[in-house]
């Protein structure tokens, strides 16, 4: 036990001299005597969390999936978004909390779905990916807040397009649309699309479908969102910590054991550099200004106000982790790239507010991007191909961190066409509604 005492037993006037003299011995000796620690324990930090990914790995691969398409007759509903908000937060029932087992042995991987909507030469779907063993939730989920839909189970659209690009018949162009700030901040929803004085609805996602519908041969626009769920712990404690900043509370941190092993050699190399500089270790306190004293609530206005208020709002509601995709496809001959990226964006950007959340398409990294200066058609070739397959995947990971949106949001960019709103012939319906025979029908 003596080599256990001794190891912190740490002599500041030993350190301070070898750091003096030579900094290298005091370095060794700042290793020998706690600073080892640390090293140790991030080197297991960091094998623990590559074995973790490891088992997930393997889990993830095991999973089956299932592509619903989901119709309704007419091709537009009666319900409002809110029934796809209503429908989304059944969604969330599909979270699971892992224990130690499936964490560190036999692997685990939250579960997620992909809302999609797709156009095919000017025929738009509407399809929900997910793990087959939640089918009947989704299918549930669905036919609670829109009774009158048929679901069945297809086969993947994605596969007749190439996912390496260049090629020789296709072209592509796709990206991942971002957010501009903090994922606290809440974007424009469906019910301030509501006219006030006649209560008529503006869909934000007509003008999208109206282009869809109009694709020619051999030309597909694919929209997806990945959502993910979560247990909103992490996107609480953002928003508590935006929140506490816009009124002004100045927050506690509390250290951890690892804070206290990181902060050790830090104070002690500190101590030692206002020694030898003759400077004292620490600066007297500041006075207060009374201003500072004055809670900041009080004086927000009335736009501070509301930002507070939507990233209340969104924090109080259920929510996913999210990813946006766009992929334009079509034969080289009939793309018209332009048409298609324009549409999209447009579209998007009726959610956007200038002093909340807005969206954006990411063009640095996964999106095409005409401002290359080296490699441009070899870059841009990978970008198509990465982001072909993400979507392809329905990967939760490839492309740009996920961000929290709430069901909300989600609802106001992907929902069912809404009666009157929509007036495309080519949107998948329904126009008879299958049901069983009646139980008393006479037989002989």
């Amino acid at each position: 036990m003596d080599w256990i005492i001794s190891l912190f037993n740490f002599d500041l006037d030993a350190f301070l001299e070898l750091a003096g003299s030579d900094p290298f011995s005091a370095m060794w000796y700042l290793f020998t005597h706690g600073a080892w620690i640390l090293i140790v324990y991030i080197i297991l930090w960091i094998a623990a969390h590559a074995w973790k990914e490891y088992v997930s790995g393997k889990a993830a691969g095991k999973r089956e999936w299932i592509l619903l398409k989901v119709a309704i007759p007419g091709g537009a509903s009666e319900q409002t978004a809110r029934a796809a908000e209503n429908m989304l937060i059944t969604f969330a029932g599909g979270h699971t909390t892992p224990s130690w087992t499936e964490t560190w042995i036999t692997g685990f991987a939250q579960s997620y779905f992909s809302l999609e909507i797709a156009s095919i030469e000017g025929k738009v779907s509407f399809y929900i990916f997910g793990e087959r063993r939640f089918r009947d939730l989704a299918e549930g989920a669905i036919y609670a807040q829109y009774p009158a839909a048929e679901i069945q189970e297809v086969e993947d659209y994605t596969q007749n397009i190439p996912s390496h690009y260049p090629d020789e018949e296709w072209d592509a162009w796709g990206t991942e649309m971002i957010p501009v700030k903090e994922d606290p901040y809440i974007l424009k929803t469906y019910p301030q699309f509501e006219d006030k004085v006649s209560g008529e609805f503006k869909d934000p996602v007509a003008y999208m479908l109206e282009f869809m519908s109009r694709l020619g041969k051999d030309e597909n626009f694919w929209y997806q969102i990945v959502i993910t769920q979560t247990d909103h712990k992490g996107p609480r404690e953002r928003a508590e910590k935006l929140i506490n900043k816009i009124k002004g509370v100045k927050e506690e941190h509390k250290k951890r054991l690892i804070d206290h092993a990181v902060d050790f050699p830090m104070n002690v190399a500190k101590e030692a550099a206002g020694i030898l500089l003759s400077s004292p270790s620490a600066a007297p306190a500041a006075k207060k200004d009374a201003k500072q004293e004055f809670p900041r609530m009080f004086a927000l206005s009335p736009g501070e106000k509301d930002v507070l208020e939507g990233i209340e709002r969104k924090t109080g509601q259920v929510g996913f982790m999210a990813k946006v995709r766009f992929v334009y496809v079509a034969k080289k001959e009939i793309i018209k790239k332009t048409k298609a990226i324009h549409t999209f964006i447009g579209a998007m950007k009726q959610t956007n507010t200038f002093h909340m959340q807005s969206l954006k398409p990411e063009l640095k990294k996964v999106g095409m991007a005409s401002a290359l200066w080296f490699f441009k058609d070899k870059r841009n070739n990978h970008r198509k191909s990465h982001v072909v397959k993400a979507y392809k995947k329905r990967s939760n990971w490839m492309g740009m961190p996920q961000f929290f949106m709430c069901a909300e949001e989600l609802a106001t960019l992907w929902h069912f066409p809404i009666l009157m709103q929509v007036k495309a012939p080519s949107i998948s319906k329904v126009d008879a509604k299958k049901s069983e025979a009646p139980a008393n029908l006479p037989f002989g």
